[in-house]
């Protein structure tokens, strides 16, 4: 069995360009595990693209990813946990109050979400580039963990909507990466441009 598991582990699945940290301001590797979330999104569950955020959080990631040949057991390390993709659908209220944690704890990341922030208050709230409004509902896609009130979200409490896709963060993460080997394509750094909090 440890014989067949090692195999499994040392498959290679990805190769990325540059080391993925979590660490700083851009957060590299969050935004790498946001963005396989959207890409499962947008392949199955696009009736819902233009109006969802994703939403995730940093001390979830638990290993940086290094440059060059990545394997299963890269992923396994850095997502140890079971935890589950959802759906939540939330009023504009809820995920004002989402923003303002993202604020003031700096623990979340997001996709599809951009905001300027100074003095804890935040402007020029967009979601997918347009205008956000407090009156309209919201999906965001995150985990389980985060959706029953983890890292302080309590704003996640009672939404209008509960939806899990019965997958593993780690799986999307996974498939993810053997999608881009199969398209011959490398993982790629990329900056948090979208979320500026000034101190």
């Amino acid at each position: 069995y440890k014989d067949r598991l090692d195999k499994e582990m040392k498959q290679v699945i990805a190769y990325s360009d540059s080391n993925l940290t979590k660490d700083g301001n851009d957060v590299s590797l969050g935004n790498f595990a946001c963005r396989t979330v959207e890409d499962h999104v947008r392949s199955n569950r696009n009736e819902i693209a233009g109006k969802h955020i994703v939403i995730l959080n940093r001390g979830g990631l638990r290993n940086n990813i290094p440059a060059g040949e990545i394997t299963k057991g890269h992923i396994f390390e850095l997502m140890p946990f079971d935890n589950e993709v959802v759906i939540l659908k939330i009023s504009g209220e809820k995920l004002m109050d989402g923003i303002n944690s993202m604020i003031k704890d700096k623990k979340l990341i997001s996709r599809n979400l951009s905001f300027t922030a100074k003095n804890n208050e935040a402007s020029d709230i967009k979601i997918w580039g347009s205008p956000f409004n407090i009156k309209e509902d919201y999906y965001v896609v995150t985990t389980d963990y985060l959706a029953m009130g983890g890292d302080n979200c309590s704003f996640f409490a009672k939404p209008i909507s509960y939806e899990t896709t019965k997958l593993k963060l780690r799986d999307v993460m996974i498939s993810y990466c053997i999608t881009l080997t199969k398209i011959n394509k490398h993982i790629t750094p990329e900056r948090n441009i979208d979320v500026k909090i000034s101190k």
